[in-house]
């Protein structure tokens, strides 16, 4: 009996203690009785994040031991707790009071009850709902080690991206001057994600390195700028949107992102930026290919010298959408015609000025061709035309068949005028509307097309516009009439000079007797066309002493222009290589250059350039 009792009561004693010990587990809390000004301070003393639970304080003895024991659940886990222990300073905050309305910010939006994770200054790491940890425990140390990592790299971030206070014209404007792309943060007031991205993304090195290096960075709330949110068809935030300095959209992408994936946003965006993709290898390769792909070549005939290339190459074909349509249609092939492959294609495709742009199929048979910069929605427009077999060799084919539609031919027109191939354009015309009622020239679309294409001062249609110039200056306007006739007797000033090099040929008599006929015509600025055509003669025959001494005289009538000067200074120098003529033309933008004051259409600086120009030459023969 002894025995029974003594083995009852040891029974009994161990019960109790494991009751007692459950009892104290149930009662035992990681959250310490602390406001948040104490947490943030004790947990920036012992290196570690603040775990808050935010919520309401239960209002019943009820729903405060449902709060305990759906708590209890979480915080029975050995590694949570463990977690705790090292890395958190855990309190709770009742959203109702005074403190939870000052705490409230800090949430950024999310709804509480929920745990909360955050720096001592109170940026906020990361948020896990009690319910949730109700039904999985163990995504309480999947949050906590996330939220703690995220704590550590803040901690070593010294750096973050670095937002211009500028507005969006001035930002364009310095991205077209540093060549860069502007990355515009759009975001509104009412965002979570937007300022979880400032929070944690934003404030990263290796994302601030990379945004600050690469982009002019913005930040705008689109929330107030509802017509930039229309433009570029934000519907949801955040918004990242990366524009050239054109302001046309180049990438878009938005949510919160994590900082690998927001670096490769970045990335894209300064890929498709890069424009045109052109293609690597030799003329034959680029055939082989479209063959094989089905498709026209898009060649980019260009120099280096060359101005309206250097355009195209820096605004039109970095334009967004005019990439996106070249590297899915095209094989694009840029070829510089003064060096390697360029110098035999621009003989086999006749290329007399640049930039000409050449539509090639797999043959190498030419089908579309326009010389000249221009916009990206035209350059679209004319790649249309020769995938759609309407191109310039198409036209052409069309005319020679017989077209003559009047439709047709303002096409065809406008193709050769495109292509730069003025005198078949005259010719047909000329064929048109030589076919027709001379009185009929008075209709304004046949006055046009005589307006832009006829300029041959002997032919029937030019002499009646002439001899009833004004009946048509009545219809279309006195400057406009008398400019086309100076335009018609110009041309046909420079036309008695013919061949290049060794077989150019001066028809000395026949420009003499142009002379005699000039001067008689009721032409404006006549003294001007003769000496202008007897210069344009002497430096067509390579005669740079009479062309200089032509110059001079005109200087001292005092009748030169800065412009009209500025391009005598080039041709000279392109062209003259005497250096006792060089140096004489040389004094003349060293004179320009003293009488010119300084001034946004001052010329100052460009007869200087010239002036050393020319001089630099004699210096390198001596």
């Amino acid at each position: 009996m002894k025995n029974r009792k003594r083995i009852g009561m040891k029974w009994l004693g161990g019960v109790m203690l494991v009751l007692l010990s459950l009892t104290g587990n149930a009662q035992k809390t990681v959250f310490q009785n602390l406001t948040w000004e104490q947490a943030a301070e004790l947990a920036q003393k012992e290196n570690k994040i603040i775990l808050v639970d935010a919520m309401r304080k239960p209002a019943t003895a009820e729903a405060r031991k449902q709060k305990d024991k759906e708590e209890a659940v979480w915080q029975k886990v050995v590694a949570n707790l463990e977690f705790c222990k090292q890395h958190v300073v855990a309190i709770r905050i009742d959203m109702a009071s005074e403190a939870g309305k000052e705490f409230a910010p800090k949430l950024v939006m999310n709804m509480y009850p929920t745990y909360g994770f955050f720096m001592p200054n109170g940026d906020i790491l990361g948020t896990v709902s009690p319910f949730l940890l109700a039904k999985n425990p163990e995504l309480f140390l999947e949050r906590g080690k996330k939220a703690w990592e995220q704590a550590e790299v803040k901690r070593n971030n010294k750096r973050s991206i670095v937002f211009e206070e500028i507005g969006l014209k001035e930002a364009l404007e310095k991205a077209k001057k540093e060549n860069k792309l502007v990355f515009i943060d759009a975001y509104t007031a009412w965002c979570q994600p937007c300022v979880m991205m400032g929070k944690n993304v934003f404030t990263l090195d290796k994302v601030a390195d990379f945004y600050n290096r690469n982009f002019i960075n913005l930040k705008i709330d689109f929330g107030k700028e509802k017509e930039l949110a229309e433009k570029y068809a934000v519907r949801g935030y955040p918004a990242f949107l990366f524009l050239n300095g054109n302001g046309r959209l180049v990438y878009a992408a938005g949510g919160y992102t994590e900082a690998d994936a927001f670096i490769g946003y970045g990335q894209e965006a300064l890929k498709k930026a890069e424009g045109i993709v052109f293609f690597k290898g030799t003329w034959q390769q680029a055939l082989e290919q479209a063959r094989k792909e089905n498709k026209l070549i898009f060649m980019d005939c260009y120099t280096s010298w060359c101005g309206p290339c250097k355009m195209l190459a820096k605004e039109v074909f970095t334009d967004p959408e005019v990439a996106a349509f070249f590297n899915e249609k095209f094989v694009n092939v840029k070829v510089d015609m003064e060096k390697g492959e360029g110098v035999e294609l621009k003989e086999q495709y006749k290329v007399s000025a640049y930039p000409t742009l050449n539509f090639i199929n797999g043959k190498g048979e030419l089908q579309h061709c326009v010389v000249g910069g221009m916009p990206a929605d035209a350059l679209i427009a004319q790649a249309k035309l020769a995938l759609e077999g309407k191109g310039l060799i198409a036209l052409q084919t069309l005319y020679v068949q017989g077209n003559r539609e009047s439709q047709f031919i303002e096409d065809y027109l406008t193709a050769l005028d495109m292509g730069n191939q003025a005198a078949e354009a005259e010719k047909v015309a000329s064929e048109y509307l030589g076919k027709m009622e001379q009185v009929r020239l008075k209709e304004k679309a046949n006055w046009d097309m005589f307006n832009k294409f006829i300029n041959d001062v002997d032919s029937d249609i030019f002499r009646y516009v002439y001899d009833n110039q004004n009946e048509f200056a009545g219809l279309f306007g006195e400057k406009e009439v008398r400019a086309k006739i100076r335009k018609v007797w110009t041309l046909g000033a420079n036309r008695y000079v013919t061949g290049e090099g060794e077989e150019v040929v001066y028809d000395r008599k026949g420009f003499k007797k142009y002379v005699k006929r000039l001067s008689k015509a009721d032409v404006d600025g006549k003294t001007d066309i003769i000496e202008n055509a007897r210069m344009t003669n002497a430096e067509k025959l390579g005669d740079w002493k009479t062309y200089i001494a032509l110059g001079c005289e005109q200087l001292k009538g005092g009748r030169v222009g800065d412009l009209v000067l500025y391009n005598w200074g080039l041709r000279i120098n392109r062209g003259c290589k005497d250096s006792a003529l060089r140096m004489q033309a040389a004094q003349w933008f060293d004179d320009a250059a003293a009488r010119s004051k300084e001034g946004p259409m001052s010329y100052k600086v460009y007869f200087e350039r010239v002036a050393n120009d020319l001089k630099q030459d004699c210096k390198e023969k001596k």
